[in-house]
């Protein structure tokens, strides 16, 4: 394929198939399997739906897309793509935060919506668009259900459970929204066979194809990152086989995906690259349910999941048998730093079930949230990996302003072919993203990521993320509080030592290192929405039958041993609270979730802190025998109307 020009992401696939075997299994969704025949046939029927609807081929119209894993929203967004629409990859928790924003302000009369989502904060989020009046307003709601795609009788087994009119109308949509229910748009094309009509049209490559939504828990605000085909393209060709061998995914095998391909650019993107080489999407129902997880990795002898690291933590203390994971050959973890004390438990974990170490990616959404890989690493530590072919990686000094040295710690700039157009409507931001240019004029843009060249392998060196800016925290020396130890201008992060402070992550790790400690997530708690410094606190979850107490004076020993930055206290939680879009802890709701922390003085003696709301905190003491309380995490509130 090497050489060939294509007018878009879907001509791209497109051509890729035309060269493989039409009934090769190309979806498979709770027992259903959709062959690839069928998909492109899906494709096209979709396709005419929005010719019908009003789209065009090059219409460039955004649309707001928000839903859960099921081979319906694939379809969806491939056949908007293949048209020239902009699709939104936006995850709920945005979605939920300003609707108007995702959409008004965007331009999108359409948004495509899991009906799972209803929900009462759903509900107060559409009151957002008033009576939708005006030029600029939302046209039509298409509801997608999950039920969809699953064999006959599974599929009616779902939807006989909920009234999905009924939820719907709950949401009290304004009334000039045209509402398009679940499955109505499937059933139109339901016993048709067509024949798909490939890369007829416009020539989209410098359309643009995505704009998505970056992370807003570490990087600030959401913004808009724009992608176009072009950017895309690159970026499925350099990982083509004859291009970049180290790739190790083969037609046919088996990817399960978990995280809704609305959530991010990366699982989008993710999703694009394994239909590319011929892989089979396994869309799993059961979400991030350990058993249910499990079960599908090894009844349905997954070869390849990409997701965050906290799926990999689940894997391992989910119950598994020698050799059930022999199927596993490609466990892939992006995103965050990855822990190095939990990262080796789930190798070894993994590595006895059959499978092997886990191939740790790296990026941002800005950059297709693929410009660092460990795929070839064959004594691959706790490292991001090494730079994607044509990506250009450097580290900057933040106190000079120059590029750092080998083995210093700095801010990870990047250059790529498949980076963002810029963040759309907004050349301030993208200025400031793009904030650095070496000598040869040549502009690499930052989220702020710390890290370090480690190593190098095969002549290529090595870099290890850390955690981001907004991690960074210094001590106050005249209040011994914390707060953020970073200041930026225009973008750049301001002249600072990174030796003066501590990461968040840093803490975070050591917890990791206890015994019983399943997961942490550690953080500023504030006294007041008013004071953003705070005490660090470290959240954890841990073990059933785990004693708090004894994990309690672990944690601390720990920390008392190595010296240096250490947190206040510790918050024991059942479990963390995660979003329906991804298995990420939420941050935010640990911040407002203001629960007792528990913490040990250098004497030795153990103490309770509760923090009542506009009280002051009240202390309390704690021995062996004391009961410490385990949190629940929130519960979302959500409709659900059963059928009569």
């Amino acid at each position: 394929m090497k050489g060939e020009s294509y007018r878009s992401v879907v001509d791209y696939l497109w051509q890729r198939d035309r060269q493989r075997d039409g009934g090769r299994a190309s979806i498979g969704f709770d027992g259903a399997v959709v062959c690839q025949d069928e998909y492109w046939s899906r494709m096209e029927h979709y396709r005419r739906y929005f010719l019908s609807s009003g789209f065009t081929v090059g219409c460039g119209k955004p649309v707001t897309i928000c839903n859960l894993n099921a081979p319906e929203y694939e379809f969806i967004y491939f056949s908007l793509m293949g048209l020239g629409a902009v699709a939104s990859t936006v995850s709920l928790p945005f979605f939920k935060s300003d609707v108007y924003r995702h959409t008004v302000e965007k331009g999108a009369e359409t948004i495509v919506l899991s009906v799972e989502y209803c929900s009462d904060e759903l509900r107060e989020s559409f009151a957002m668009l008033g009576d939708n009046v005006g030029e600029r307003r939302v046209r039509k709601v298409i509801f997608t259900s999950a039920g969809d795609y699953r064999p006959e009788g599974k599929a009616a087994a779902y939807d006989a459970a909920m009234d999905h009119r009924a939820m719907i109308t709950s949401l009290g949509l304004p009334k000039n929204i045209e509402v398009v229910y679940p499955g109505e748009i499937k059933r139109l094309g339901d016993g048709t066979r067509l024949e798909y009509s490939g890369g007829a049209g416009a020539d989209l490559a410098a359309s643009y194809a995505t704009y998505s939504n970056t992370g807003g828990t570490t990087t600030g605000i959401p913004k808009c990152a724009v992608h176009t085909h072009r950017a895309i393209l690159s970026m499925l060709t350099a990982h083509e086989r004859d291009s970049y061998p180290d790739f190790p995914l083969r037609e046919g095998d088996k990817a399960l995906l978990l995280i809704p391909i609305s959530h991010i650019t990366a699982q989008f993107y993710a999703l694009i690259l394994r239909r590319a080489f011929g892989a089979c999407i396994v869309y799993n129902p059961g979400a991030f349910e350990p058993h249910l997880l499990v079960r599908a990795l090894v009844e349905d002898g997954i070869n390849d999941v990409i997701a965050t690291f906290g799926l990999y933590n689940v894997i391992a203390h989910s119950p598994l048998a020698k050799g059930d994971l022999k199927a596993l050959r490609i466990p892939t973890c992006g995103g965050e730093a990855t822990p190095k004390a939990p990262a080796r438990v789930v190798n070894e974990r993994m590595s006895w079930a059959g499978s092997v170490p886990l191939y740790v990616g790296g990026g941002s959404t800005e950059f297709g949230s693929a410009i660092m890989n460990a795929y070839g690493l064959e004594d691959r530590e706790n490292e991001t990996g090494l730079s994607l072919p044509g990506v250009d990686n450097i580290i900057v000094n933040p106190l000079t302003g120059r590029k750092a040295r080998d083995g210093d710690v700095g801010i990870i700039y990047s250059n790529c072919p498949w980076q963002m157009e810029g963040y759309l409507g907004d050349p301030k931001s993208t200025s400031e993203f793009f904030n650095y240019v070496d000598g040869e004029g040549k502009a690499y843009g930052t989220n702020g990521d710390i890290g370090k060249v480690v190593r190098t392998y095969g002549g290529k060196p090595v870099f290890a993320m850390q955690g981001r800016v907004m991690d960074f925290v210094r001590r106050s020396p005249d209040t011994g509080r914390y707060s953020n130890g970073v200041t930026l201008t225009g973008g750049k992060v301001d002249p600072i030592d990174f030796s003066e402070g501590d990461m968040l992550f840093s803490i975070r790790d050591k917890a990791l290192n206890a015994q019983g400690v399943l997961e942490a997530e550690a953080l500023l708690l504030p006294h007041s929405e008013a004071d953003k410094s705070g005490a660090p606190v470290v959240n954890v979850v841990i073990a059933p039958g785990a004693d708090p107490f004894g994990v309690l004076k672990e944690i601390f020993s720990i920390y008392n041993g190595e010296g240096g930055f250490k947190p206040i206290g510790v918050i024991f939680r059942s479990g963390f609270a995660r979003s329906l879009a991804t298995d990420k802890r939420d941050v935010l709701s640990l911040m407002r979730d203001r629960g007792p922390y528990h913490g040990i003085r250098e004497d030795g003696s153990a103490y309770s802190v509760t923090l009542p709301k506009g009280g002051e905190p009240t202390y309390s003491e704690l021995t062996e025998t004391s009961v410490i309380e385990v949190l629940s995490p929130p519960v979302p509130r959500k409709i659900r109307v059963v059928k009569a």
